[in-house]
């Protein structure tokens, strides 16, 4: 008997924004199409970034060559914890500025000794091999496996 995959296994790996499902108006949408705020420039053209899993937990949001997240993740209770880090070059050339975000509790600095914003939790609805999505029964977003 083969054993199932946990959600940690089944995220590993690249996903790409596919739409987003809002049951409460009873109507599919492009959530690109409506967003009220303007969208990041994307080399997918979805104004969401490609996002990668990896085993060892860490994470990359990559929006153009620009522009790319980093940091750690973990799951936990139907949850995914991401955090993004701050680059060393970033830390390094504004120390003034993370003093005071530390001071106020607005990032921290782990064990590793990188510098990380706080945790940003989105609910897992379901994770499958090809799909993964993101939210509650009534309002979500589909993302699918690209990689």
């Amino acid at each position: 008997m083969v054993a199932q995959k946990t959600q940690s296994e089944l995220i590993i790996g690249t996903w790409r924004f596919e739409k987003e499902c809002d049951l409460r108006t009873e109507k599919e949408k492009s959530e690109f199409a409506k967003m009220s705020w303007c969208p990041p420039v994307t080399d997918n053209g979805t104004g969401y970034a490609d996002r990668t899993f990896s085993a060892d937990g860490e994470f990359v949001f990559y929006y153009n060559s620009n522009h790319t997240d980093f940091g750690i993740y973990q799951i936990k209770d139907n949850q995914l914890i991401i955090q993004r880090r701050l680059l060393k070059e970033q830390a390094e050339s504004k120390k003034e500025a993370i003093k005071w975000h530390l001071k106020r509790k607005l990032i921290e600095k782990k064990d590793d000794g990188f510098y990380y914003l706080p945790p940003l939790k989105l609910d897992l609805k379901s994770v499958t091999e090809n799909q993964i999505e993101f939210g509650t029964d009534k309002h979500y977003t589909i993302w699918k496996r690209i990689q």
